[in-house]
């Protein structure tokens, strides 16, 4: 079933399937069915590799005297196994109290989509990439909630410097709002760094890591053919980073929902907790990034790729 097909029925079901390219849009989904069946505190959450079938199983099977509901969130990256999921959704037709809302952001929905059913009072909703009108109109909305006085400009310059990535795009908004002003093009230039790609955090833990750089540089650079997107992508890892580090010195552990606003697969989380742990001098780092920013924007006639290189290289001295 396709998202308009969803909006339109009138029904809610026992179990839904939220999957495919958009992220966003699971999401929101995920938790206005969530926010309509129960509290939050009723919930039981299981991202990514804490997801223990025994666990969700003995959730969804347990009765409550006080009517009490059992609603069980997965988000996972691949398919769950198909006995596993049909024990799920068995639970939840046969107990009323219990719930399940999996979350799948990729086309592995394929695989089990067919498991959810009317049969089995669920349902399966597949969310396509947003198109730039449906993103800016979501946006658009979340920034009016915010109280956010913000011009369709500047959210269509937002969504292209993060690469379309709505989830990020709103946090952003998020972090607009403190500022309590209005929002155009040039603030969002100004305050929102662009989104790094994988290819390039490939170079940036190398840098981190005291690995070899030149070959890796030289080859993402002819990927990239932009000096300041590399540039300008590391400020924001390391931005990153040093949430991460602040947030653990608050907290004593390590939380990506709560530091970015999404949650990491286990793998990334724990990579980057090993480099924000690593780096100690995050203020000198950030003094030469801003000077490599100033001198390839300004200076004349210049070898930026040089100038780059060498600016990396002195920065990965400092680990």
């Amino acid at each position: 079933m396709y998202k308009r097909q969803f909006d339109r029925l009138q029904k809610d079901f026992k179990s839904y399937l939220f999957w495919g390219e958009e992220p966003y849009f699971i999401e929101k989904y995920a938790a206005t069915i969530a926010n309509r069946l129960c509290p939050k505190e009723q919930r039981l959450i299981l991202y990514y590799e804490e997801y223990d079938f025994r666990l969700a199983k003995e959730y969804l099977g347990q009765s409550s005297l006080f009517g009490d509901t059992n609603l069980l969130l997965v988000r996972h990256e691949k398919a769950l196994p198909k006995t596993e999921l049909a024990t799920l959704l068995e639970l939840c037709q046969k107990n009323p109290n219990s719930y399940f809302i999996y979350m799948l952001p990729n086309n592995q929905g394929k695989k089990i989509a067919s498991l959810f059913n009317s049969k089995k009072e669920a349902v399966e909703v597949r969310f396509f990439k947003a198109t730039l009108s449906e993103a800016k109109a979501e946006l658009t909305a979340y920034a009016k909630e915010l109280k956010l006085p913000i011009n369709p400009f500047a959210i269509e310059h937002l969504l292209a410097l993060l690469e379309g990535d709505m989830l990020l795009a709103k946090k952003e908004l998020e972090k607009l709002a403190i500022l309590q002003e209005p929002i155009t093009p040039k603030e969002i230039d100004r305050l929102v760094y662009p989104l790094a790609p994988l290819n390039l955090e490939r170079l940036y833990i190398a840098i981190i890591k005291k690995e070899p750089l030149s070959e890796l540089f030289q080859k993402i650079l002819e990927e990239e053919q932009n000096e300041m997107k590399i540039l300008l992508g590391f400020q924001n890892f390391l931005r990153q980073l040093f949430l991460f580090s602040s947030y653990i010195r608050l907290h004593g552990q390590v939380d990506s929902k709560e530091i970015l606003g999404y949650k990491l697969p286990p793998q990334i989380e724990a990579e980057r907790t090993r480099a924000a742990i690593k780096i100690k001098a995050y203020p000198q780092i950030f003094l030469e990034l801003q000077e490599c920013e100033y001198h390839l924007k300004t200076a004349q006639s210049i070898d930026k790729e040089a100038l780059l290189f060498s600016c990396l290289m002195k920065i990965q001295g400092y680990f």
